[in-house]
């Protein structure tokens, strides 16, 4: 082996050449990249010369609160917090709005329904069905009324 110094000097010679080219192709590669975000950025600062609104909103949901409304079903209080949904209940026959009252909003089943009503459970089901669709009624009703 040649380990005589002109070997040596030609080693870290061509060593920093292959260095500067990897350098030269890594800062190409890196201002290709630049150039190409910039083909796709679109700077803002033209927005400056409009005058915009403030980019806020307000929501209103709760501005108009409903006044709660208080039914007893069999001893318990049952609160609807809709007007427009009271209303409608309230036009409802007693034992419809009752069946609709013990299921949706004091988790009975039909069959427990059933029980209290002493009568079986696909009529329990019957019943609710027919007050859900009187109570839609009701409630297109009252819609179209205001």
């Amino acid at each position: 082996m040649m380990n005589t110094e002109q070997y040596r000097e030609h080693i870290e010679r061509t060593f920093n050449a292959f260095c500067k080219i990897v350098l030269y192709h890594a800062a190409l590669g890196a201002y290709k990249k630049i150039r190409r975000k910039q083909q796709f950025e679109v700077s803002l600062d033209y927005l400056r010369k409009f005058d915009f609104e403030p980019v806020t909103t307000t929501d209103e949901y709760f501005v108009k609160y409903d006044v709660p409304t208080v039914f007893t079903v069999r001893e318990e209080t049952v609160i609807v917090e809709s007007e427009q949904l009271a209303a409608a209940l309230l036009r409802l026959p007693e034992k419809r709005r009752e069946v609709l009252f013990l299921r949706y909003y004091l988790g009975y089943s039909d069959k427990e329904i059933g029980r209290l009503f002493g009568v079986c459970r696909s009529t329990i089901f019957h019943r609710r069905k027919r007050a859900l669709r009187l109570l839609r009624k009701e409630m297109e009703a009252l819609e179209n009324e205001q």
